[in-house]
């Protein structure tokens, strides 16, 4: 059993989690989700950082919601400007990853009116779908990447299991088959569960969240790329933070029959040719101090009055337990 320790205080996974608001079925669902963890953490070499996302910036700014997101939901969040705390990140698990490396994903999370009644978090990545459908096929993806004694994983055991899971390619031929991130500023990034929106009237509309860049896509060619310094990423978004040009847009991909139903490892029919419903804008005003993200979570089963998650899908429901022993290995 996992234990949290911090300033003195000692206490299990399953108390710390209820610390932080799980009951019930998340506490007791939580060994899979441990294991998944554990792996994760071991091949990061276990040192005190996320086992996903570890390298990172923290970001603070002002989200100001439109009157079309008004419309959609009467959360406290799309009602007037309010205060953003945020976290860029490179994918994976190395703190000290080159910001070029094109193999892995760049996240984006944050708290929509942080602190306030609409309080309502997300979690986001630069590809429209996920790379796995359920956390039982994740911890099956990540044991068959295990080094083996020679330290190297078994390529006969990553082929048999990527055959019987073919989806599991889907999120990196799509970041393969896209240049290098040139900004965090500058790519979008998706919610890639369907979200559901309720306004003051009741009507409900289910959505995908997409975050778009406001001054558009910034990508390098791979030259570029490998002139570029490691940390180029945090430089360019203070640069840009300074200069007030560093902004992003909240849209909304409205669902049609049937689009619930899609895997997450695919995305909804002409996704990327629908229209959108453009809901606020986050404009970023000051780089934060890393503490500020890293002795939190970003829950995105936190969601405020007039905006919810799915509630049966585990790969969902699942992640605020795996933040929860994520932090209490990190603090």
């Amino acid at each position: 059993m996992f234990r949290y320790q911090s300033a003195g205080l000692a206490m299990s996974v399953p108390a710390f989690m209820l610390a932080f608001g799980l009951t019930g079925s998340a506490v007791a669902q939580s060994a899979e989700t441990e294991e998944i963890v554990k792996t994760m953490r071991n091949f990061a070499g276990n040192q005190k950082a996320r086992p996903s996302g570890a390298k990172g910036q923290c970001v603070i700014g002002t989200f100001t919601p439109t009157a079309e997101g008004k419309a959609l939901s009467k959360s406290a969040a799309f009602d007037k400007p309010s205060r953003v705390v945020a976290r860029f990140s490179v994918g994976g698990g190395n703190p000290k990853v080159p910001d070029a490396t094109k193999t892995v994903n760049r996240g984006f999370s944050f708290k929509l009116d942080e602190g306030g009644a609409g309080q309502t978090e997300f979690v986001m990545v630069n590809a429209p779908i996920n790379f796995v459908t359920s956390p039982t096929q994740m911890l099956a993806f990540l044991k068959a990447r295990v080094p083996g004694a020679d330290g190297r994983p078994d390529a006969d055991k990553i082929k048999a299991f990527t055959d019987a899971n073919p989806e599991t390619t889907n999120q990196a031929k799509f970041l393969a088959s896209r240049p290098v991130v040139g900004s965090w500023v500058g790519v979008s990034y998706w919610g890639i569960h369907p979200y559901t929106l309720t306004n003051a009237a009741g009507a409900k509309t289910v959505v995908k969240f997409r975050m778009a860049p406001t001054g558009g896509d910034v990508s390098l060619t791979d030259d570029e790329a490998k002139a570029k310094p490691s940390d180029f990423l945090t430089d360019d978004l203070t640069a840009r933070v300074a200069a007030k040009t560093a902004s992003i847009d909240m849209l909304a991909i409205v669902a049609r029959p049937g689009d619930e139903a899609t895997k997450v490892t695919e995305t909804w029919a002409d996704e990327d040719k629908r229209p959108t419903i453009k809901l606020g804008t986050i404009a970023f005003s000051a780089i934060e101090k890393n503490e500020t993200c890293d002795n939190a979570i970003f829950d995105p089963t936190n969601t405020a009055d007039g905006l919810a998650g799915p509630v049966n899908d585990p790969l969902f429901t699942q992640r605020q337990p795996a933040y929860a022993i994520s932090i209490s290995q990190r603090l």
